[in-house]
């Protein structure tokens, strides 16, 4: 909740069993910040086109790191 705004896409298991009653819109929902949203990983490029962040902090365990490479050269492009 310290953020200025929260992109958050879904979360799924890895290599250990879905915890029960745990979701984006879950995690979301506890957030307090306003400037919050879920957001498909097909969407992520475009949402972030057009919010045009100066600083992006990406996290997770899953494949966010595929999508590295893509994001530096859409905010190089700028």
């Amino acid at each position: 909740s310290a953020l200025d705004e929260l992109i958050l896409l879904d979360i799924y298991p890895a290599r250990e069993n879905p915890i029960e009653g745990v979701s984006s819109r879950s995690i979301l929902d506890k957030v307090t910040i306003k400037a919050k949203s879920l957001c498909k990983k097909n969407d992520l490029l475009e949402v972030l086109k057009i919010r045009k962040p100066e600083i992006l902090l990406t996290m997770g365990a899953g494949d966010i790191d595929r999508f590295v490479d893509q994001i530096k050269e859409m905010l190089q492009s700028k």
